[in-house]
């Protein structure tokens, strides 16, 4: 059904919301039967048992009784799907069947696409925010390049938000919680010129106190506040216009604003040694560590300020045999933030003012659709072009240098900073004394990284489906896309005393001017291997100066195909079964981060090459889709296999991030959903499960801990997933209903780290939400009790190494394989939320 006939659509997209809630149908004389989900994951109107891909709907209904405010919270319904945070929520990063971007840079895209209302959001994290009003979310698994494009190599979650409507109608919500929740929303929509122009504005506000206490130590005493708040606000605009039978437009417009304290790491599991340290020059820390206690550490406040708004234009026109949509939008996405990232109370290292990101996107996409015969074919193009702007700002403090002499001393193999420093004194004849160990006054100032990257991207795509037999259809679909990039960057440092002077002494690359230097005196090879550890940790990439009198300037073009084919046979009319092949990739791009592989010429690194190639993954899928009993159970399942070339790998070593491509690795498994109308009036049950076994096949990078990982799983992600709501509803006569309700996920152990450590390890766990309400029949009012994660399990997004505090198993053949002894390695973790209750009262007018 073409989009001209927007408002007939919505009437009966809206149906099942009005009064039953999309609660099964009911058929006099027969049971109970499962509603028909229309889906456009095809980019065409159809039910969601006819399209021959996995893909998961989840109507108003669901999302509203499951609480579904934003990507995250979808996780509880879709098996399969991880969604987590890390520094700042706007860093979150959505995956399906184990494959997702891999690290907090935003030079790597997504692999899992976000599309709301037809517009890309360029990285998940700029689509993380309140939804609003949602009429469907689609969770289609596996490769959607052919009509989503790049960036959807892994899947996409396509969102849909109720549009506006030629009835005067309006919605108002009001909802308070622990952690003093307080969240309005309301909206209202109705006809501007009847029949012709209608018109939708939604509003929400939410405040929240914070689910982590912190304990902040600085030079004005001892504090404690709240992080991981919330505190934002958003409006939507729309306009439905219908000039005619064949022409439709739709117009959206919205600003969100965010200025909220987040986002804090406790303490995972901490080495006493390390704690000790902190605890010697006056800090603070938990050891043993406790997470569940959800106390975190810092030695300044930080903040995360973000401002989202964007124009979309969706305008539709049915020429008879064919239908031409065109969507045109601009989206303008900021964000400011500082954090202490060594997240204790000592004052080693923080980001300081001057870390932003800024991000302009605008995008134009044409589809010509039409049906002529058995064939249903579609052709389209597609622009974009993207600016981002980035600086990261990072303070060595006060403390840095008096922690790291205290911390190389440590019982750890390394040698002590007396003896290196003693060495390299002999060395250099005198002429060298490191300034070691002690206090930096003011800090060593800020070390300012400012990139500019440009990404034009141009697609060409068609997708047409030939249907052979009424029973049999074959679907092929093709796209050609290349994609620019070019990035310059800039560096200013200001280094600590230690590294510069030992930047004086063997040059921009210390560690091999060490080597070099010390192998010329014929030092024992320990000393040397020793020496070298020291002098790295010494020279962080942040206080090395040799991309400061040369940046760079570098660019890139990828050509890439992605493609499906794919056969459908109705066994029955209730059986169908499919199988096919589909390619997507995921762009190419620099590392934003600094990252020291050139050249060392007089005035510095010369020839840098930040890039990385583009991600490709090829899956083949069989499955099937099933109406049973009548239409009283909706099964559904399918198994795939996919191989991935260029695995974009994104990790943090304790001491800075690297991006490294991973030749080959795979994803293979099942996935299960169903939705069933039981015998009892007003009782539906629906769930999934998804096997999913990841393996990194092949990787040869040159760097010894990322090699390691070789026969490896993926990181963040469990083998098993389990998904189960149930829901019910009845009448209490009078006028009044009850509606009652559980929903639980499971999943199974994992390792939450890029880098496999196993001290990164989260156990499997279970996520518990349940509501019951009483209200109106007809919606007028209706009042909810809710609680999320009731068990108030404990769990970790992401566990990571502490910055600078200790590293288990340096660059080696085996470091990945952790045979090499602890140390004083120590680990911080981003958690999940904690138990939440509260009370919702709604109004449908």
């Amino acid at each position: 059904m073409a989009l001209p006939k927007l408002r007939a659509a919505l009437m009966a997209a809206a149906s099942p919301f009005i009064g039953a809630r999309g609660a099964p149908a009911q058929d006099a004389a027969g049971p109970r039967q499962v509603e028909v989900i229309t889906v456009t994951a095809q980019q065409r109107e159809q039910s969601l048992q006819d399209v021959p891909i996995a893909v998961s709907a989840f109507n108003q209904a669901q999302l509203e009784s499951s609480g579904i405010r934003d990507i995250k919270d979808l996780i509880v319904l879709a098996p399969g799907l991880m969604v987590t945070s890390t520094q700042s929520e706007t860093i979150t990063t959505a995956r399906v069947r184990g494959v997702g971007t891999v690290g907090d840079n935003f030079g790597l895209e997504s692999s899992v696409g976000v599309y709301i209302d037809g517009v890309f959001r360029a990285r998940n994290g700029v689509g993380f925010g309140d939804l609003g009003e949602l009429q469907r979310i689609e969770v289609l698994r596996g490769p959607q390049g052919t009509l989503f494009g790049k960036n959807t190599s892994a899947g996409v979650l396509n969102i849909i938000t109720q549009a506006p409507e030629f009835e005067f109608g309006g919605t108002a919500e009001l909802t308070v919680g622990n952690y003093d929740l307080r969240r309005a929303s309301g909206s209202i929509t109705g006809p501007i010129v009847d029949d012709v122009l209608a018109f939708r504005l939604f509003a929400v506000t939410n405040q929240r106190d914070g689910f982590t206490t912190l304990n902040v130590r600085d030079a004005s005493g001892d504090r404690v506040r709240d992080s991981e708040t919330q505190d934002y606000y958003s409006i939507r605009g729309q306009l439905l216009w219908t000039p005619s039978a064949t022409v439709t437009g739709r117009i959206i417009a919205d600003f969100s604003d965010r200025s909220e304290f987040c986002c804090s790491a406790v303490q995972w599991d901490y080495d006493p040694t390390i704690a000790g340290i902190v605890g010697s020059l006056g800090g603070q820390v938990l050891s043993p560590a406790n997470p569940s206690a959800r106390q975190a550490f810092a030695n300044n406040e930080y903040r995360q300020d973000v401002t989202d708004w964007g124009l979309s234009a969706q305008f539709d026109v049915d020429f008879g045999e064919a239908n031409l949509t065109s969507i045109t939008a601009y989206r303008r996405w900021e964000n400011e933030r500082t954090q202490d990232i060594d997240y204790s109370s000592l004052d080693i290292a923080q980001r300081a003012d001057g870390n932003f990101t800024d991000l302009d996107r605008f995008s134009q996409e044409f589809r010509l659709q039409g049906v002529r015969g058995n064939l249903d074919w579609l052709v389209g193009a597609f622009y974009s072009r993207e600016e981002l702007e980035l600086g990261d700002a990072i303070r060595f403090g006060t403390q840095w240098e008096p922690f790291l002499g205290i911390l190389l001393t440590a019982p750890s193999g390394a040698p002590t900073p007396t003896g290196v420093r003693d060495t390299i004194f002999n060395l250099t004849g005198g002429a060298v004394d490191i300034p070691f160990g002690s206090a930096i006054p003011g800090g060593s100032g800020v070390s300012q990284d400012l990139y500019d990257q440009t990404a034009t991207s141009w697609a060409a795509f068609t997708h047409n489906t030939y249907a052979f037999t009424d029973r049999f259809s074959v679907t092929a679909g093709l796209r050609y896309t290349r994609e620019e990039k070019d990035v310059t960057a800039s560096f200013s440092t200001n280094s600590p005393p230690a590294c510069a002077a030992l930047e004086g002494a063997f040059g921009f690359n210390p560690v091999a001017g060490w080597v070099q230097a010390a192998t010329a005196m014929g030092l024992p090879a320990a000393q040397i291997t020793g020496g070298a550890v020291a002098i790295g940790n010494i020279c962080l990439p942040y206080a090395r100066s040799g991309l400061d009198n040369t940046g760079y300037d570098q660019s890139r073009v990828d050509e890439e195909w992605s493609g499906t084919l794919r056969a459908q046979y109705d066994l029955t009319d209730e059986v169908m079964v499919y199988a096919g092949w589909s390619r997507g990739f995921k762009a190419g791009g620099f590392n934003l981060d600094r990252q020291f592989n050139g050249p060392v010429g007089a005035t510095g690194y010369t020839n840098v090459d930040t890039s990385f190639a583009p991600e490709t993954i090829s899956a083949w899928e069989a499955g099937f889709k099933s109406r049973l009993f009548g239409n009283v159970l909706q099964l559904n399942g399918n198994f795939f296999y996919q191989d991935i070339e260029d695995f974009q790998l994104n990790t943090f070593n304790g001491t800075a991030f690297v991006v490294e491509s991973v030749d080959e690795a795979r994803s293979y498994g099942a996935e299960f959903d169903f939705l069933w109308a039981t015998p009892v009036e007003g009782l539906d049950v629906s769930g999934g499960y998804a096997y999913v076994n990841t393996l990194y096949e092949t990787v040869n990078t040159g760097d010894g801990l990322i090699d390691a990982l070789e026969g490896e799983s993926f990181s963040l992600s469990p083998e098993h997933f389990l998904n189960l709501a149930v829901n019910y509803e009845a009448s209490l006569g009078g006028n009044l209903i009850t509606r009652m309700g559980f929903d639980t996920r499971y999943v199974s152990g994992y390792n939450t780290g890029s880098d496999n450590d196993p001290e990164k390890f989260q156990s499997a766990f279970t996520l518990l939400n349940a509501r019951i309400g009483i209200g109106s029949n007809d919606e007028r009012w209706f009042l909810e009790l809710w609680g999320r994660n009731l068990t108030d399990e404990t769990y970790a997004q992401v566990a990571f190494d502490a910055f600078a505090q200790g590293r288990r198993g340096q660059a080696g053949a085996d470091a990945g394989e952790w045979t090499q002894p602890r140390n004083t390695a120590s680990y911080n973790a981003f958690l999940g939320a904690p138990r939440t209750y509260g009370i919702t009262l709604r109004s449908r007018f």
